[in-house]
């Protein structure tokens, strides 16, 4: 059946000056020019209705406020805490999971998402004993061959861009490790158990940075695949 309108798919803010948002846009519309993309945040300009949305992209930015899994005394070595941010992500994030909606994470989006499920970060890892991830560069991805990761990677290894500081630790409820860099951080996570479960993929790098790259054009494809199949089943046409 014919969609009536455009698959509507909501962004977060990512509280950048310049703001980066455009490149996760174009990512996107590279696979579905039609995308409706609805800017997510606490302004009331960006406030939209979840109910309204077929899917949820949370981007990247500053770090987590480390409150959120107990660890206040690490506020001096974090940056670019936005609290508000924070706060706004994860009541999204219930109301996602609440309506089942597909969900893509990206960089600061997995960190979140991975807090907001009970998870922990590693709060600086070159200062932890890992590589320093900050880039620029890229590093081999290691992907689990029985996971949704390998039919966007198409291999056990591939190559991924790396711009970050801190990473999963402790890793949330329902949460499985799908992806590792060479040092043994998590780059990708996903459902443990799938069944019933609506699509989610949280992954380290930013593959909207290389949108021509086979595993990003191939992640953009699984989420939005999904995203039809969620208005489709919920009857969403003309809505």
């Amino acid at each position: 059946m014919k969609l009536t309108r455009a698959l509507r798919i909501g962004i977060t803010d990512d509280h950048r000056t310049p703001s980066k948002v455009d490149e996760y846009r174009a990512w996107l519309r590279g696979l579905d020019a039609d995308l409706d993309l609805q800017l997510l945040s606490t302004r009331a300009e960006h406030q939209v209705r979840v109910e309204d949305l077929d899917g949820v992209l949370l981007t990247g930015g500053g770090d987590v406020h480390p409150k959120f899994y107990g660890r206040d005394d690490l506020l001096d070595r974090t940056e670019g805490v936005v609290l508000e941010r924070d706060i706004f992500e994860m009541r999204l994030i219930e109301q996602v999971l609440e309506r089942n909606l597909p969900m893509l994470a990206v960089c600061r989006g997995v960190q979140v998402l991975n807090v907001a499920l009970g998870g922990s970060l590693h709060h600086d890892l070159a200062s932890l004993g890992f590589n320093d991830h900050r880039g620029p560069g890229e590093h081999p991805l290691h992907v689990d061959p029985h996971a949704m990761l390998f039919f966007a990677a198409g291999a056990r290894e591939t190559p991924v861009n790396t711009s970050h500081h801190q990473a999963l630790d402790r890793l949330g409820n329902g949460l499985q490790a799908t992806g590792f860099a060479p040092d043994g951080v998590i780059e990708a996570v996903e459902w443990s158990s799938k069944e019933g479960m609506p699509f989610l993929m949280g992954v380290q790098w930013h593959p909207e940075r290389l949108p021509d790259h086979l595993l990003s054009r191939n992640l953009a494809g699984l989420f939005l695949k999904d995203v039809r199949r969620f208005r489709a089943e919920r009857g969403n046409e003309g809505r």
